[in-house]
């Protein structure tokens, strides 16, 4: 299996601090737009841009393998919807109802999942903005549980020197977090992946 075209990273401990560590980079005071961090976090996020570009290549082969395992009705390469520092997948599974996962790989150095399921609350939602439960930190079943852990198997070879986020942590907030949009409260997870949970 061919290594990532990136410098070697230290396996990331997976505790708040060393995540909240990631973003100290993107962290500004909402009211110093003249702020000369600015300039330097605009920089970061062009070198975690480029990165994604090297990337890509690698994971669309990835994505297109996903068809083909059995549970699965649909794949969608959703990277250009998630932002500039993020390569992501769609999956929705076969059965009734709509149900699947989102794997994210961010540029930061770590991936991780959600979980849809548009006919089940979440027992810890992830906040899409319509309170209905439907997105999840956690697995809705089984099928969703194994599938995640066969593919975050598969993820850690192809990016062996990224490290798997623990949603134990996804929803501890954060603030002042410039990595995209300028957002003044988020969860963790959001914060270092993405806040655009749409799923269709």
């Amino acid at each position: 299996m061919p290594r990532t075209p990136q410098q070697t990273m230290e396996p990331i401990v997976n505790k708040p601090e060393a995540y909240l560590n990631l973003l100290k980079d993107f962290t500004m005071d909402p009211w110093d737009w003249n702020s000369p961090l600015i300039p330097a976090m605009e920089s970061k996020k062009e070198e975690l841009s480029q990165k994604r570009i090297q990337l890509s290549p690698i994971w669309e082969k990835f994505v297109n393998k996903l068809s083909t395992y059995e549970c699965v009705y649909e794949v969608k390469e959703t990277s250009i919807q998630h932002g500039f520092h993020l390569l992501s997948t769609q999956i929705r599974l076969q059965g009734p109802g709509c149900k699947g996962l989102v794997f994210l790989v961010s540029m930061l150095g770590l991936y991780g999942v959600f979980f849809v399921d548009y006919d089940k609350p979440a027992l810890v939602p992830l906040d899409d903005g319509y309170g209905k439960g439907w997105l999840s930190y956690y697995p809705y079943d089984e099928e969703g549980e194994i599938l995640s852990r066969k593919i975050f198997n598969e993820i850690g070879i192809l990016f062996p020197d990224f490290s798997k986020f623990d949603n134990a942590y996804a929803s501890i907030k954060v603030g002042n977090i410039y990595l995209g949009n300028f957002e003044k409260e988020l969860d963790l997870f959001k914060a270092i992946f993405t806040t655009n949970t749409i799923f269709l």
